[in-house]
């Protein structure tokens, strides 16, 4: 009886010091696909509308929002799926593919939002030379994509840089103070994390 109770006992031990050196849910799957140039990011989400009108679109900044919907309406395309995060729920995208058009600058307010929608991934689409990345090296990535061969009209999906993007986010959460909203990541920049 005493040695049924030692094995439960270093059984349930055993169980326990495995489950803390087990992985965490590391929650939704951030997959960022990376340009060098807006200009190129955009007409990406342009040919995914062409070939997938159901795709929603949904923009962090009005601004971008806009710039969106204007570049759809030059090209004949429906602009009732671009949106803005304040629109996203799980209720208005469902099950229709999803792709968020820019970082948001805090890496907590993503990651709140992400959880609400409840998708095991989410895709966002940058370009270097957004605010965001050239306030944190955007150009050295872009020289650095240059010197491999890259093409303008090429995307990147790397680990290393989108936990550079995580760690930029990280950095700007601990600086700030009190936010501000904005209408663009520049303007949200400049009145959040003055030079």
């Amino acid at each position: 009886m005493c040695s049924l109770f030692f094995i439960s006992l270093s059984s349930f031990i055993i169980s326990c010091m495995l489950n803390i050196f087990k992985k965490k849910d590391q929650g939704t799957k951030v997959i960022d696909k990376i340009w060098m140039t807006e200009e190129n990011k955009l007409k990406a989400l342009v040919e995914i509308a062409q070939i997938n009108p159901d795709t929603f679109f949904v923009a962090w900044f009005d601004d971008s929002r806009n710039q969106l919907e204007e570049i759809f309406t030059k090209e004949n395309l429906m602009v009732q799926n671009i949106i803005s995060a304040r629109q996203c729920n799980g209720h208005l995208v469902q099950n229709n593919p999803m792709i968020f058009i820019e970082h948001y600058p805090l890496r907590g307010k993503e990651e709140k939002l992400f959880d609400e929608i409840q998708r095991k991934e989410i895709l966002i689409y940058s370009a270097l030379d957004e605010p965001l990345f050239k306030r944190f090296g955007g150009d050295k990535i872009v020289e650095m994509m240059k010197q491999l061969g890259m093409k303008d009209t090429e995307s990147i999906e790397n680990s290393m840089i989108s936990g550079a993007i995580r760690n930029a986010q990280d950095k700007i959460e601990k600086k700030l103070q009190m936010e501000q909203t904005s209408r663009s990541q520049n303007d949200w920049l400049s009145r959040n994390l003055p030079s």
